[in-house]
């Protein structure tokens, strides 16, 4: 990677209804120690001042603002294309709308790209006031100082398999992947997870652990990152079969291997893994109401140790034993 006074950055940001806190994460962005290049602000036609916040924040700006306003809703994943589409820089950080920004996160967030195609940091978790609620983005989704150690010795791949660890807000990457990433699959809120999980594929991603980004936790987050005790996990096992993230991650790791072979880095030993997810997931998705039908195939299931390599081991036992 060059060096960074030379590196193009570009800030890709979606916004959609935030006016309450839209104009504070653009400050933190343009109060960086070292100030990207561009802000590329993609609005999904919000209905409040947003919109006003935004034109009136470009006109006196010390960062070039490039604006776009959606004719019709395109949602999260859609819009967060487009920005990545919209950005001209050499790196392309993410951002939402709702969170802020520490003021060396850009600088220190380049040193690492010298050495990988992606980074991504921790973050600390606060509430709607800015008051921190005590965790951080990493404790909330279980991303533990093995897989964090397992990661950085380049051993990505199976970690994203099990679990998303990387959340957009806190994640930047280098363009040049940009024709490997679009277009994203049409899915719900799966930008990052698919950009992740693709450069895992392909190149190197690293974990920086620091909190760079105050991420905002409130009831209009259109994904929340909370920390779940027991009965919130129950909460949130029972939603994922409501929601049917299954067949979700079967259609997502399929996407992500047809495009890899599409781009002709699908190597036999990535294969393998997203095939052996794709099942799993399937398996999983396909699971019968009947208690009693369903016995057999968990049984089946476990000696496979695909819960444990693609799941949450004998917490996502439970969850097909007793929560359907």
């Amino acid at each position: 990677m060059e060096e960074q006074h030379e590196v193009k950055i570009s800030v890709a940001c979606c916004t959609f209804n935030g006016e309450r806190y839209v104009r504070q994460q653009l400050e933190s962005i343009v109060g960086q120690t070292r100030r990207p290049d561009e802000i590329v602000i993609c609005d999904d036609g919000s209905q409040d001042a947003t919109g006003k916040f935004i034109e009136e924040f470009a006109q006196t700006s010390l960062v070039p603002v490039r604006r776009q306003i959606n004719p019709s809703r395109l949602g999260v994943t859609k819009n967060f294309e487009k920005a990545i589409s919209l950005a001209t820089g050499e790196i392309i950080f993410l951002s939402d709308q709702d969170d802020i920004w520490h003021a060396e996160k850009l600088a220190q967030m380049l040193k690492s790209l010298r050495e990988a195609a992606m980074v991504f940091s921790n973050g600390q978790v606060v509430n709607e006031d800015h008051q921190p609620a005590g965790y951080t983005l990493w404790d909330s989704m279980w991303f533990d100082r093995t897989e964090q150690e397992r990661m950085r010795s380049g051993d990505a791949l199976p970690i994203l398999l099990r679990h998303a660890v990387a959340a957009g807000a806190t994640m930047a990457f280098s363009a040049a992947f940009r024709s490997l990433i679009l277009p994203i699959p049409d899915l719900p809120h799966c930008h990052d997870i698919w950009i992740a999980l693709l450069l895992a594929c392909a190149a190197q991603i690293y974990p920086l652990d620091e909190n760079l980004i105050d991420y905002r936790l409130h009831g209009a987050n259109e994904v929340g990152l909370k920390k779940h005790g027991l009965m919130s996990q129950i909460r949130m096992a029972r939603w994922q079969l409501r929601f049917g993230a299954f067949q979700y991650a079967a259609d997502l790791h399929q996407a992500a291997m047809d495009r890899l072979r599409e781009h002709g880095l699908l190597s036999s030993d990535i294969e393998i893994l997203l095939k052996e997810k794709i099942e799993h997931s399937r398996v999983r998705h396909e699971m019968p109401s009947s208690f009693l039908a369903r016995l057999p195939i968990i049984f089946r299931e476990m000696p496979t140790g695909r819960y444990q390599k693609y799941s949450y081991g004998y917490k996502s036992v439970l969850q097909d034993l007793f929560l359907r």
